[in-house]
């Protein structure tokens, strides 16, 4: 990394740093409804940034990005979800409180089309959210397109959750989340039956720009 381009890193990207300002301006929140996570991020993924939410296969990712899709429908958001392998589940994410009259499903043809809608929903403004699932497939962006996706999200408001196998934005994220395991929680003893509990998810907090990076927590799932 060239000393330009680590001096940005340390600075921020656009929106991040105001010249001549005495105080910063306080970076709005959307809340997950996480309250350990929340509490770790300073009070929710910061608006107006591309977050990026990274794991593997059953690691609990498209999960999490639902509970944070479904509290922000609670709370009276529109959000919009890009599904590149077409996996979502309209009646799965209702069932998990989604409010799916506030959420506009969009079923692009491939990557490339998924890009191209994320920037059309954030330059069309009005969503607090836009999911990018992009699943475990897909090529490496450019960075030209995550400088734009992330120009375009500052401009609108919106907090673009990209939720991938990997994380693959760069310094254009300013949060980048990993799973990093899950682990099922059983109960019951000698001689008795066992029963499932609920799901142990831990999370690192691998990038933080506006914010410290390294911590981790463990997120608890009930089983119904």
């Amino acid at each position: 990394m060239s000393a330009a381009a680590a001096l940005l890193d340390q600075l921020g990207r656009p929106g991040d740093v105001r010249l001549g300002t005495a105080q910063p301006e306080p970076i709005r929140r959307l809340a997950t409804g996480l309250s350990g996570l929340d509490r770790t991020l300073g009070g929710g993924l910061p608006r107006g940034r591309v977050v990026e939410l990274a794991g593997q296969r059953s690691t609990g990712r498209t999960g999490l990005a639902c509970a944070v899709a479904a509290h922000a429908t609670q709370a009276g958001e529109t959000i919009a979800w890009i599904d590149v392998d077409d996996a979502l589940e309209p009646a799965a994410v209702g069932a998990a409180g989604v409010v799916l009259a506030r959420l506009l499903w969009v079923r692009p043809r491939g990557a490339p089309d998924a890009l191209r809608a994320a920037d059309i929903l954030l330059g069309a403004g009005g969503f607090g959210l836009v999911v990018l699932d992009a699943g475990d497939g897909g090529g490496r962006c450019s960075t030209a397109i995550w400088s734009r996706l992330a120009r375009a999200a500052e401009r609108s408001g919106t907090v673009l959750l990209v939720a991938a196998s990997r994380r693959q934005a760069g310094t254009f994220a300013a949060v980048g989340l990993e799973m990093a395991g899950r682990r099922a929680r059983w109960s019951g003893g000698p001689e008795r039956l066992a029963v499932l509990d609920g799901l142990d998810t831990r999370i690192v907090v691998a990038r933080n720009r506006i914010g410290r990076p390294g911590q981790s927590l463990v997120l608890r799932q009930a089983c119904a």
